[in-house]
């Protein structure tokens, strides 16, 4: 039987993944990116339910447009910061709030999740290029100005899902250059109550983590929505600092940029 659901929820994942493409090529094209976000809240959530996952959501996002249409009527939009496990952070994500992601220029090429990243307005960084950095933080604060949300992974890359990385600085620029608030989401998996690691693609194969999911009944995307932090008071480092220091107590996991600034410290003491 569970060999039978599995099966069954893979062919609708397919068929829910069509229908995705479906409206990114057949009708986004139409709208501008203020539409396109009042099909992606409600369509998001698809995704980890038809994957046989329960969405779990702790707190709010503190304005009200922001979380009903998924833009804010009036001032900057949020920056949203997050710890990256899996590919279905981003449908997690943009159930709550649709925002435009920061990711690497790869996923790009990749099948058929390239497509959907393009569609729902990702915005690309070249990790090939040192002014690729530079170029994104600016696209990112004339998105944030314009009223619209962007979310970028400050670890830089993915985690295993039982703890946090070093969290980098640098892109938090964009929401001191905006003065816009930056929200950190703090996001987990659990299975009976524990912390899993069984959605995570850290060296995994895509299709591997799909196939891992939809066998594993039971799993739970659990994400808490923290206080939003005044990039007006704060700048990048400190933003930076409590945004880890925060999320790392809301997780329960240690705080690994604290240690990391620790270690550089107490290395540079030594020398």
């Amino acid at each position: 039987m569970r060999y039978l659901i599995g099966s069954l929820r893979l062919l609708l994942v397919g068929l829910l993944i069509l229908f995705i493409l479906f409206l990114i090529y057949c009708v986004f094209p139409f709208m501008n990116w203020r539409a396109r976000a009042r099909i992606i809240k409600p369509v998001a959530p698809w995704i980890p339910w038809v994957l046989g996952m329960k969405l779990c959501v702790k707190g709010r996002v503190p304005d009200a447009c922001a979380a009903e249409r998924g833009y804010r009527s009036e001032g900057c939009g949020y920056m949203v910061c997050c710890n990256h496990i899996s590919f279905v952070d981003i449908f997690v994500l943009d159930s709550i709030l649709p925002v435009h992601f920061v990711a690497k220029k790869e996923i790009a090429s990749w099948p058929l999740f390239g497509a959907i990243t393009t569609g729902v307005g990702t915005i690309y960084i070249d990790r090939t290029r040192r002014r690729s950095v530079i170029e994104v933080a600016e696209a990112m604060r004339t998105t944030l100005e314009s009223g619209e949300n962007v979310l970028f992974f400050p670890e830089g890359t993915t985690g295993p899902g039982d703890a946090l990385l070093p969290f980098h600085a640098n892109l938090f620029s964009a929401a001191c250059a905006a003065k816009a608030q930056v929200l950190p989401i703090a996001l987990r998996y659990t299975l009976e109550g524990k912390t899993s690691t069984i959605p995570s693609y850290a060296d995994v194969p895509l299709f591997d983590v799909i196939k891992r999911i939809v066998f594993t009944p039971g799993l739970v995307a659990e994400a808490t929505i923290l206080d939003p932090i005044d990039s007006s008071e704060n700048d990048r480092r400190a933003i930076n600092a409590i945004a880890s220091a925060n999320m790392a107590a809301a997780l329960g996991f240690v705080d690994a940029t604290a240690e990391a600034a620790l270690k550089r410290r107490e290395s540079a003491t030594s020398e």
